[in-house]
């Protein structure tokens, strides 16, 4: 992997710089930003109770009954030799009340071995704890190739190092994982960005120690990134995650975070979004239900992460393609005829809406995210019949009449599609050009049943 990439990645998904990078204009600035510590009832209640200062790249774990413990990377204003180094909050009451930063000690760790960074922290069945963290020889990635070590501990601040590597990619850097326990197999995720996008190394273990790399997991589009926290919720794991920062419109910051459950088959089916701000999630359920959230919040106003680029002459953009606004329509179209909802998803920008008409339901979607999750049950039920079906929402397969008409930067098709029990539907598309790439941010679909008299022989809804 590119380390230059990964860097510009890592600052994007909001955790700290390269490791001893030196401050400046252009770097992160990770003492810009504030864990913030949310708590989500089973209703879905969103209370914002605490914000750890100065902080990043949390996580949390439950001691037991309504002990918490937080931990995260930290950038305190008045100790120097603990910037960039780990603290941990505790909390006695489920998480509504945190005690006051207190840094840990690690002790053992291999000679030039710099201080653990990106904290994954999980409860023991003896009651010990154990922390992953990502490690390295020096202090610049450039010289050392970051791996995943490990570190236990009785009470949460002294820590024992433990020797070996609990997992590495040779060649390619392994920072910030996700571990969770499931039965008698330690499961592990870490994020990477290559050319297809943002993906994760899938490792598994007997032991919580030696990691074996299974198959990797494939970017999931739509500003999804397997950045975040693993969760045991009963005989499944469950999977929060990071929206990629730069997307944020405000629909998709409304959709909050997204979750994946792990299958049998070690597939992973999206789930519900979670209305709790920020990135890199930690999360923990407790007994009633509630769920106590940590993570990385958006640069405090008036530092310097929070101030706006310098703005530059933008490159004269390209006069809009006919055949590239042709190509994106196609896709969407050809994805519904052939049932490709992977394909289907990715035709949409992140902060899609959409609105969707039939006689027996009519719905409003506010992201991308809930706009495919919507869709996608159709195409499931599609794949079981020969024929277009009734099912809902109505899929704009084999297109007539279409006509797109363009407007600068954007593009709005409309066409119309023949369902069963003689109905019609109406479409618009409108799509918009960014970085020379078409998306979709907003469908229109409306089902109605034929009318007659009209001498074009078409109807109107």
């Amino acid at each position: 992997m590119n380390l230059m990439t990964l860097g510009l990645w890592l600052a994007a998904c909001l955790v700290h710089g390269q490791p001893g990078a030196p401050s400046s204009p252009t770097n992160a600035h990770p003492q810009d930003r504030d864990v913030l510590v949310h708590r989500v009832t089973p209703g879905g209640k969103v209370t914002h109770v605490a914000t750890f200062e100065r902080s990043g790249v949390p996580c949390i774990v439950s001691l037991g009954g309504d002990r918490l413990m937080a931990a995260h990377q930290w950038f305190p204003a008045d100790i120097p030799e603990q910037f960039d180094h780990i603290a941990v909050h505790f909390s006695e009451d489920g998480g509504q009340t945190w005690g006051e930063p207190s840094p840990v000690e690690v002790q053992g760790l291999p000679v030039r071995t710099r201080f653990p960074f990106d904290p994954t922290i999980v409860r023991l069945n003896d009651g010990r704890l154990r922390m992953y963290f990502t490690s390295m020889q020096g202090r610049i990635m450039s010289q050392s190739t970051p791996w995943i070590g490990s570190a236990i501990s009785s009470d949460g601040i002294r820590w024992t190092f433990e020797r070996g590597r609990r997992f590495e990619v040779e060649g390619s850097p392994t920072i910030d994982c996700a571990v969770a326990q499931l039965g008698t197999t330690w499961h592990m995720i870490v994020p990477f960005k290559d050319k297809t996008g943002t993906g994760a190394y899938n490792a598994q273990s007997r032991d919580g120690l030696l990691f074996q790399r299974q198959p990797d997991l494939a970017p999931t589009g739509l500003g999804k990134q397997w950045l975040g926290c693993l969760v045991a919720r009963g005989d499944s794991l469950r999977f929060y995650g990071t929206s990629t920062i730069k997307q944020l419109s405000v629909a998709a910051r409304n959709a909050g975070l997204w979750t994946a459950d792990l299958q049998q088959d070690g597939s992973w089916k999206a789930g519900p979004s979670l209305k709790v701000p920020g990135a890199d999630p930690g999360v923990v359920e407790l007994e009633d239900g509630t769920l106590v959230v940590v993570t990385t919040g958006p640069a405090r106003p008036g530092t310097p992460s929070a101030r706006p680029p310098r703005q530059t002459v933008p490159p004269t953009a390209k006069a809009p393609s006919k055949a590239a606004i042709d190509k994106r329509l196609n896709d969407l179209i050809t994805s519904a005829n052939n049932l490709d909802w992977d394909g289907f998803a990715n035709t949409f920008a992140p902060g899609a809406t959409a609105f969707v008409s039939t006689p027996a339901i009519a719905k409003r979607l506010e992201s991308g995210t809930e706009v495919t999750s919507t869709f996608q049950p159709a195409f499931d039920q599609e794949k079981t019949q020969e024929t277009q079906s009734s099912t809902w929402p109505p899929l704009p397969r084999n297109p007539q009449n279409i006509n797109v008409q363009t407007h600068g930067d954007t593009a709005i098709a409309t066409f119309h599609t023949d369902h069963v029990d003689d109905q019609r539907g109406w479409w618009t598309v409108v799509m918009k050009r960014e970085s020379n790439t078409w998306k979709v941010h907003h469908l229109h679909a409306s089902v109605q049943p034929r009318t007659s008299g009209n001498d074009n022989g078409t109807s109107w809804p």
